[in-house]
């Protein structure tokens, strides 16, 4: 068999490394859904829109 590049056993293990944090996202999502503890702050969110309508209305 032929030796694999430099640059594919890079490019390899970048990949296995966003899989894991993918799957670490994933599993934090999953237990914060199955808890309930979301933080939405709609007051925030409101403050934010309103921010950017002002700003295209300029």
């Amino acid at each position: 068999m032929y030796r694999r590049p430099k640059f594919l056993e890079v490019l390899l293990e970048i990949r296995q490394v966003m899989s894991r944090e993918a799957d670490y996202d994933i599993d934090l999502f999953a237990e914060m859904v199955r808890s309930g503890k979301f933080k939405v702050e709609p007051e925030r969110e409101n403050r934010d829109l309103e921010n950017d309508v002002s700003e295209t209305d300029s």
